[in-house]
């Protein structure tokens, strides 16, 4: 028999094989990305199973059978070539960066590169002021499930990154730190002027030892500021001992969160602000009817306040 008989049997053979390798490579990569990257796995491993497996077995069809089932080779090819293009380029458009979206905004809002917050409530504070009067990219890396998050804090992060050893698609293991340091920096690098802020510091100092977590912290400060962003931490001495908390500050600023505030919202609203906060700590527990009313009150009020200050920055 001569050699050109075979070469429809081996194209067929490498049709499987290399079809065969694609779709496992392909569920590999699947399993380790998340959206939009692992949506593009799966359609390479589909594509991989149309151009390869099905391809090479109708190349046998073709050989055994009928030569006449061609056409069902062409059309299973032609298919996996047209699936694969139009969700690549699909994809492609989904991840360009629209015009305008999360365009920084001018703000003077005195926030330092790289930050020290010392109580949660404090971060969460200044994080839905910045997310309202700046409307930055917030990246949260957080010790919650990330719906409790949102149920907790009424905000929903462009992205968030669950910090446990639990199996979930938005979680990061506290011993990966160079996995979240990667993380971190693809959302700077894609997200000019972005927000990090990050709980859990004493979480990971379960897994590691304090100088890989501070190597890590001082890495992400350190993009942050080639990116002309910020990035917070959550962090005190009753989880940090003195020493610890000294080294940290030499790189991370302590952040007066009202100096923040008042420069973000402008004076007048922060001062309706600031003694909002404090009737809330002195008043008596008021009635759901009596709340219901003063919650309505007080928002007319803060949106004519809110209102002028922008006229006057216009003016």
């Amino acid at each position: 028999m001569r050699l050109s008989n075979f070469a429809p049997y081996f194209s067929g053979a490498m049709l499987i094989i290399i079809g065969v390798y694609g779709m496992v490579k392909s569920y590999r990569e699947w399993k380790n990305h998340d959206e939009p990257v692992r949506r593009l796995a799966l359609t390479l491993m589909i594509s991989f199973g149309l151009f390869g497996l099905v391809g090479g077995i109708a190349v046998f069809l073709t050989i055994l059978l009928n030569p006449e089932l061609w056409v069902l080779e062409a059309i299973v090819i032609t298919a996996g070539y047209l699936l694969l293009a139009n969700e690549s380029l699909s994809i492609l458009e989904k991840l360009r960066k629209p015009e305008g979206r999360h365009e920084r905004k001018k703000v003077e809002c005195s926030l330092p590169v790289a930050g020290i917050v010392r109580s949660r409530e404090e971060a969460i504070t200044l994080l839905k002021a910045i997310d309202i009067y700046a409307n930055l990219p917030l990246l949260i890396v957080g010790r919650e499930h990330p719906e409790e998050w949102e149920r907790r804090t009424g905000m929903e992060p462009d992205e968030y990154i669950w910090l446990t050893r639990v199996e979930h698609e938005k979680a990061i293991s506290p011993s990966g730190l160079h996995v979240l340091s990667g993380k971190i920096i693809n959302f700077l690098k894609g997200n000019p002027g972005a927000i990090v802020y990050i709980e859990g510091i004493e979480y990971m100092l379960f897994y590691s030892d304090f100088k890989a977590v501070a190597k890590f912290l001082f890495s992400i400060r350190d993009v942050a500021m080639m990116e002309d962003a910020h990035v917070l931490i959550l962090a005190n001495e009753d989880t940090l001992t003195q020493e610890q908390m000294a080294i940290l500050k030499k790189e991370f600023e302590e952040i007066d969160v009202e100096k923040v505030l008042e420069k973000l919202m402008g004076p007048a609203l922060f001062g309706a602000f600031s003694t909002g906060k404090r009737r809330g700590l002195n008043a008596r527990p008021k009635s759901p009817e009596e709340r219901s009313g003063t919650g309505e009150k007080e928002a007319e009020e803060a949106e004519t306040l809110r209102r002028e200050e922008k006229a006057k920055k216009r003016g």
